[in-house]
This record gives C-alpha cells, sequence and structure tokens, in this order.
C-alpha cells in the first residue's frame, strides 16, 4: 500500500529524534524548537523541510509557522523554506520578469536533466538555465514556471513511445514523485536552475540500484532526467537560440538516459544508514537516520564503491531488521489502541475518529492517552452545556403491544404476497396454505364446518377491512373470514392501482352522495360587453344555461371460498381472486370511458357528442396523420362558447387504437412531416400526448381531447367517493339476501 509524502516525512522525523535525542538537543538548544512540549525540533535543512511540511498538525500552525522561519533565518537555514514563505514577509522575489509585447508561436519543448543516487528522498536539478543542448534558451521567469509546474508532479521511467504519447501512462511506469521544488538564482559560479525532490517509491528499488551503480562507478552521466513542456518561444536573431518565454504546461518529468538541459542530482536527502555492527556481527542500533550532503558525488561514490560491495550483505540485513522492528512496533501499537478503545466510556463515533487518527502508525502511549482524555473533557462540557445528555447513547423505548391477532393477520398477508412492517412485527413466516390458516383461526383441524367462532379475540379494525356496515367500534371480532378478507382486499387494492388507467387524465373524478339521477347545471357565457354612455343605464343581460344529467349504475360480482377449496387447500384459486377481480374492475371503467368516446352518444343537449357540422363541429372522416391532427386542432380552437365566442380550446391528448399506435409515435414524434420529400418540419411534434387504448375496436377511430383542467371533458361519479373497488366478505350465513343482493330479506 503507498502512503502519502506526509505520513512519510513524519515517520522519518520520528525516526530521526527518538525521545533520547530529542530530550539532549532540547537541553542544549531550547531556542531550536518551533512547537511547545519540545515539538518540531530544528538542527539543519531537513529539520526545516520536515517542519514546514508538518506544522499544519500543530494545534497553533501559524504561530509554529512563524517560528520555524525565525529559527531557520537564525541558523541560515533559509533555503530549505518552501519557496511561498520566503515571499510572505513582503520582500521582493529574487527576480522579476519584463513584460513585452512579443509575437509567438507554440511548439512543444522536450528537455531532459540527469539523475543521480538512490533514496527515499533526493535532491535533483530538474533543469539549469541558459541555452539548452536542444537550443531553447530558458530566463529566470521560465525557470520560475517550470518550478511551479514541477510541485506534485509525478515521475516516470523513461518517455512515452511515440504511439502512446497522446494517451493516459501506465501506473506501472510510476516510480515516484517531485516537491519542494524552487527556483535558485544564478552565482558567479553556477547559472540559475530548478531545483526539488524527488521521492522514489518502495518499488522502484530497482531504479534505485541503476542509480546507485552508475554514481558507485562514477558515471553520473548514464541516468538523467528528461522534463516534457508545452511553451511558446521565438527566434533570438543575436544569439541564434529560441528564446522560452512562456511555460504552459508540464507533461512530464522522466528518468531517461539522454538528459540535454544540464540538470543533475545533488544530494541524498535522507536514507536508512547502516547500523554499527559489533564483533559478533548483531546490530547495534537499527533505527538511525543519518541525513548525508555530497558535495563531489562521482568522486565519493568511487572511493566508497569497494566498501559498498563490501558491506552490502550486511546493509540488506540490518534494512530487514530494520522492517522487522518497525512492523512489530506498529502492531503493538494497534493492540494498545483497540484495548484502550474498547475500555472507553466514548460514543462508537468518537472512538472511530480517533481510531482513524491513530491506526497504521508508531506512536507513543502518552500521545494516545492525551487524546482519549481531550476527547473525554469534550464530552464532559457539551453535557455540561446541555448539547448532548445521555453521552449519545439511544434511550430504549417502549412500543405498542402486539397482539396474536394482529401475527395472523400479518401472516394472511404475507400469504398473498404483500408487505408487512417488520419494524414492528419482525418476521413473521406466511402460512403455507388455507388449510393451515383456516385451523389456526378457528381451531377446527379436520375443516368440519361446525366451528366458526374465532380462537384469537378482537382486532383493531383496519381501514382495509371487508366490513359492509358502519360500526363505531374500533376492534372487531378476528375471525377466519375477517382476517382472509382483509389480506384479499389489501391484495385488490395494490393490483388495481398498479393498473394503468390513462382515461383519467382527459376526464374528470367526481364524488357523487347517493344512486339517484345526478343533475349538473351548464351555465351559459355573456357575449362581448356593450358601450355604456355618460350618464345611461347599464344593459341587462340574463344568463341561459343548460342541465347534463346520468345515473350511476352499480357493478360487482359474487365469488365464492367454499368448504371444498379450503379443504383441498387450493391456495393457488384463492390468490388468484384478488388479482383477477382488481384487473375487471379497471378494465370495466376503462371500457365504460372509451366505449362512452366511440359510441357516440346522444348528450345533454339532444344531439350526438360528435358532430361534422352544426352544433358541436367537432367530427372528421381523415385518417390519421399530421395533416389531420392540424384540421382537428384548428376545429378545437374554432369551438365557440354560448354566446358565439370562440375559446381556443388546445387538444393536450391523442387517444388512439392499438392499430394507430405506431402511426400516433410517427406522428407526433417525428421532427420532420413524415412522408415529405422535403424535410418540412412537423408541427405537430409534442403538440399533443398519445393515449393507446386497447378497448377501441374501431381501427379508424382517433380522438383528440383538451386538459380537463381548461374546459368540461366527461365526468365520471363515484357514489360516496369510493374510487377503488371493494371488497365484501360474508361472515354471517343468516344475513341471506342482504349480502348477495343488497336488500333486506
Amino acid at each position: 500500500m503507498m502512503k502519502t509524502h506526509k505520513q512519510a516525512s513524519q515517520r522519518i522525523s520520528e525516526a530521526r529524534w527518538t525521545a533520547q535525542a530529542r530530550r539532549a538537543y532540547h537541553q542544549a538548544h531550547p531556542e531550536n524548537f518551533a512547537g511547545p512540549e519540545a515539538s518540531f525540533p530544528i538542527k539543519d535543512a531537513q529539520d526545516v523541510r520536515d517542519a514546514a511540511r508538518l506544522h499544519g498538525q500543530a494545534a497553533q500552525p501559524e504561530e509554529v509557522k512563524r517560528k520555524i522561519i525565525a529559527i531557520a533565518r537564525r541558523l541560515k537555514l533559509e533555503h530549505a523554506l518552501p519557496q511561498a514563505w520566503s515571499t510572505e514577509d513582503g520582500q521582493p522575489p529574487a527576480s522579476s520578469v519584463k513584460e513585452a509585447h512579443i509575437q509567438l508561436d507554440e511548439a512543444q519543448i522536450i528537455e531532459q536533466l540527469t539523475a543521480g543516487q538512490e533514496g527515499h528522498a533526493l535532491r535533483v536539478t530538474v533543469i539549469q538555465g541558459g541555452t539548452s543542448k536542444n537550443g531553447y534558451h530558458y530566463d529566470e521567469p521560465a525557470l520560475a514556471a517550470i518550478a511551479q509546474l514541477i510541485e506534485g508532479a509525478q515521475a516516470y521511467a523513461d518517455h512515452a513511445s511515440p504511439e502512446a504519447a497522446s494517451s493516459v501512462r501506465s501506473v506501472r511506469d510510476v516510480v515516484g514523485f517531485y516537491h519542494d521544488a524552487q527556483l535558485v538564482p544564478a552565482s558567479a559560479k553556477q547559472p540559475a536552475r530548478v531545483e526539488a525532490t524527488l521521492h522514489l517509491f518502495e518499488a522502484a528499488d530497482w531504479l534505485w540500484s541503476v542509480v546507485r551503480e552508475a554514481m558507485s562507478l562514477g558515471r553520473p552521466e548514464l541516468i538523467g532526467l528528461s522534463i516534457d513542456i508545452l511553451g511558446q518561444w521565438q527566434h533570438n536573431e543575436a544569439s541564434g537560440a529560441r528564446d522560452v518565454t512562456q511555460v504552459l504546461a508540464l507533461n512530464s518529468c522522466d528518468i531517461v538516459t539522454r538528459p540535454s538541459a544540464g540538470g543533475a542530482f545533488r544530494r541524498i536527502l535522507h536514507e536508512l544508514s547502516p547500523a554499527p555492527v559489533s564483533a559478533q556481527g548483531d546490530p547495534m542500533d537499527v533505527e538511525s537516520i543519518v541525513e548525508e550532503e555530497l558535495s563531489s558525488l562521482p568522486s565519493a561514490a568511487a572511493e566508497e564503491s569497494p566498501q559498498l560491495a563490501a558491506t552490502s550483505p550486511i546493509q540488506e540485513e540490518q534494512r530487514h531488521l530494520q522492517q522487522l522492528l518497525e512492523e512489530t512496533r506498529r502492531q503493538r501499537c494497534e493492540l494498545l489502541l483497540e484495548r484502550r478503545l474498547r475500555e472507553s466510556i466514548l460514543p462508537s463515533a468518537l472512538c472511530a475518529q480517533i481510531r482513524t487518527r491513530f491506526q497504521g502508525r508508531i506512536f507513543e502511549e502518552r500521545e494516545l492517552d492525551a487524546e482519549l482524555n481531550s476527547s473525554l473533557g469534550l464530552m464532559a462540557q457539551l453535557t455540561r452545556d446541555g448539547l448532548i445528555r445521555g453521552q449519545g447513547y439511544e434511550k430504549p423505548t417502549v412500543g405498542q403491544m402486539i397482539s396474536e391477532a394482529e401475527k395472523i393477520q400479518a401472516s394472511f398477508d404475507r400469504m398473498f404476497d404483500l408487505d408487512i412492517d417488520t419494524a414492528r412485527l419482525g418476521n413473521i413466516r406466511p402460512f403455507e396454505g388455507l388449510r393451515e390458516a383456516y385451523a389456526r383461526v378457528t381451531g377446527d383441524a379436520a375443516i368440519s364446518g361446525t366451528m366458526h367462532s374465532s380462537q384469537l379475540g378482537q382486532i383493531r379494525v383496519s381501514e382495509h377491512a371487508p366490513i359492509a356496515r358502519i360500526s363505531e367500534a374500533d376492534t372487531t371480532t378476528a375471525s377466519f373470514s375477517y382476517l382472509l378478507g382483509t389480506s384479499m382486499n389489501k391484495r385488490l387494492l395494490k393490483d388495481y392501482q398498479a393498473w394503468p388507467a390513462e382515461w383519467q387524465r382527459f376526464c374528470s373524478i367526481m364524488p357523487i352522495r347517493d344512486f339517484k339521477q345526478q343533475t349538473r347545471v351548464r351555465f351559459g357565457a355573456f357575449g362581448s360587453l356593450p358601450i355604456v354612455a355618460e350618464d345611461s343605464a347599464y344593459t341587462a343581460v340574463t344568463l341561459a344555461d343548460s342541465a347534463a344529467v346520468y345515473v350511476p349504475q352499480k357493478r360487482g360480482n359474487l365469488v365464492t371460498v367454499s368448504r371444498e377449496v379450503i379443504l383441498n387447500d387450493d391456495l393457488q384459486a384463492v390468490k388468484q381472486i384478488p388479482t383477477k377481480l382488481a384487473v375487471a374492475a379497471a378494465y370495466t371503467l376503462a371500457e365504460f370511458v372509451y366505449g362512452f368516446l366511440s359510441g357516440n352518444p346522444t348528450i345533454y343537449d339532444g344531439n350526438p357528442l360528435f358532430t361534422s357540422g352544426a352544433p358541436h363541429s367537432n367530427l372528421g372522416a381523415s385518417a390519421l396523420s399530421t395533416a389531420a391532427m392540424q384540421s382537428g386542432v384548428t376545429a378545437m380552437r374554432e369551438q365557440t362558447n354560448y354566446a358565439g365566442k370562440r375559446i381556443g380550446l388546445r387538444p393536450r391528448y391523442l387517444i388512439v387504437p392499438p392499430e394507430l399506435e405506431w402511426t400516433a409515435m410517427v406522428a407526433t414524434k417525428s421532427a420532420g412531416v413524415p412522408g415529405s420529400n422535403n424535410n418540412d418540419i412537423n408541427p405537430m411534434l409534442g403538440y399533443v400526448t398519445p393515449i393507446v387504448s386497447p378497448q377501441l375496436s374501431s381501427a379508424t377511430q382517433w380522438f383528440m381531447a383538451a386538459d380537463p383542467r381548461e374546459v368540461d371533458t366527461i365526468e365520471v361519479g363515484f357514489v360516496g367517493g369510493q374510487v377503488n373497488p371493494a371488497l365484501f366478505v360474508q361472515d354471517m350465513p343468516l344475513f341471506g339476501m342482504n349480502f348477495t343482493q343488497d336488500v333486506i330479506s
């Protein structure tokens, strides 16, 4: 697993400054600690960089940052500070950029640099100022732009192949990343350059071996860096070079074999050093970390190459022991963390937060104790302030008691594949058949039919109860017929509501009180208001009206669940009853509405609903097409009220039989007029919404309807507002014709 650079820096800093080393340095130089309690020690340039990266974890990061800058300046280590920090005090940057209006040509510039030795972090020169081998000239503004782009960039092994140059690089090519990039101004001996820290991943040990051997042989030029940037340049007539005037983007900075822009590795920032070995060959200290400053890498590497070759097996063994020791300490810290969290009384949310903060790293026990005590103090303060009560634990509540009859009702519901409230009732098992359900409710295991009483007592009356009478009581006897009827009624309503009822889109649904003839008064309309002269009376007008009448009709069936069905345990037959009734009820309503349209009945004014001329002028003879639909729209726009004024109705729905479904789709969904040779625009595109009705039997009939919210269309009334069908169960045979014929016998 790859870890972030900040976590790696923290582990390196902890390894460099052990508790003993920290105490000794604090006694000698207490002024060189930027944080409280001997934290953020600064002794050299690497400490400055580590403190700058980790200062955000301090309780007061800005105060720690200010002290880091002050200590670095006092110890002459300003070069190790981040470039952004070095200009925050208002001092101008080392160089300024002169602006000029220059005509530029864009080109892709590829420059190469040299790399050096292995290590988890290497200080490298990314690019040098001046003219490169490729003929591009870099001044300090161009180098400053490259320094900003190189920060956080990935390091790849080799350039991408030409055929894959425009694609995303593979993750297998990534060997590290760059950070702490800065522009180093030119001096008397060296030109200006861009330096950065190259962090190599552990998976790139092969690359470290190559770099290390090249340095040990005194051949650092064998390995280098190649920077691929996108920039703008212009030709310099005086020098003949191509001056880079603007750097637009950084494509990559790769490790290659042919550098060309004067780069080099500066030094190894940190490395696990070989631990001293006793005469018996045992490691004496496997946690020491040293900082190695190399002024002349080729010569130093050449002198040390025999020693490196001689001690290589020892170093490998010591590195292995170092890894084992760190893994052991990490596991001990994880065990300590889990034990202390289990012993704590903190809520689980705070425990998870503390676990995230400490998991996967090495820490001191007192650091964990301080964090736990701080969290406990915070909880105590929040409790005193009344923001948290009961330490955030959920208090137990007493719910409503569930009776045996309610559980049996849930089993009936599950038997009909209905959903139940599992949060309240739990996981209720459905009955496997009618016989089991009948025996459980009545106690009549032999299905003799002589026992009608319920063994379950009372049950709360459900809104889906199959009771045909009005009752003030909120409970009833949990009989077999009641429980079965309730579940069947639920199934009936669920299946009925799932059936499509698109006729409701162009009809009005009204509740009516009884089965008597229903009368709807249609008021006339006023014409244009006449002019009223000065000092004259207003003209009195009368408002004519008419009446539309209809008589409600009752529809229904009688279905018998016999003793034989229960005895034969024919569950599938009973389960199909509510589904079949739901389909029949939905189809009956749809058939009634669409039959009203297709039958063209005589309405309240004594004329058919559709007439080709007066009085309605709403009947055409053309087959369905875009032209016929446009004629229909015009006819609806020309409809008048009682005063003879056009009301400009707009059709919203196109009602067609299944035979005309695809014709309607083409006419209303095509951008061009279907069949047109000139790609004419189809004005009926999206103008109306098609409704396909299987109840329309004629393949030539089609209708256009307005929105019922804009004008009266078709009214469908329901007695008592009972829109959904109801299922009633005969619980007492003595009711006789009261149940079968709705009469008192």
